[in-house]
């Protein structure tokens, strides 16, 4: 499955280096992440009425992160996906290896249900009695509807990777910047 994944774009890898430690970088990382649980059901339920700055939200450890991005009133992004990653110290640098992954197995159910019911409406339309021989030119426009309800979600999804990919860089970045510029 995950290569799948992999080559429909829905799963990436990132790679950066930046110039700090380890500890200082965890510890920036910590102040600018709120700590939440990003993998329940309910985890983002009321997550846009947080008032909190912070853009991502997650769990930091010395041995990794597993971060997504924040929901936020007005957001055309779907904060779906998810970076995981890990870093590793060099002499005068850190490393920082991940992995951003768009899918959700909870799209598992929309897709089983929305294919299930294309699969029930289109059989109906074929196999059902049909007296007007016009009744088939709605089967183009079914079929067109379908192809919008499968493929807006997985755009959404694959954009949201790639996002996530730029705005990772950009904000450890910028994370750095920041702590570097305050001491």
């Amino acid at each position: 499955m995950e290569n799948f994944l992999r080559k429909i774009k829905l799963i990436d890898d990132f790679s950066f280096e930046l110039r700090t430690t380890k500890h200082e970088f965890i510890s920036a990382l910590k102040s600018n992440i709120d700590e939440a649980d990003i993998d329940g059901f309910f985890s983002t339920a009321f997550e846009t009425f947080s008032s909190s700055k912070n853009l991502f939200k997650g769990k930091v450890s010395h041995s990794g992160f597993r971060i997504r991005k924040r929901k936020r009133f007005f957001d055309r992004q779907f904060a779906l996906a998810r970076a995981t990653g890990n870093y590793r110290e060099n002499t005068d640098s850190l490393l920082v290896h991940g992995t951003l992954n768009g899918w959700s197995n909870y799209m598992f159910l929309f897709f089983g249900i929305a294919a299930l019911f294309y699969l029930i409406f289109i059989s109906a339309f074929i196999f059902g009695e049909m007296d007007d021989p016009l009744s088939f030119m709605a089967l183009p426009f079914i079929l067109i509807h379908a192809a919008f309800m499968f493929g807006i979600p997985y755009f959404a999804m694959r954009s949201g990777v790639k996002k996530l990919k730029q705005d990772i860089e950009r904000e450890f970045h910028f994370i750095i910047s920041k702590s570097n510029n305050l001491k």
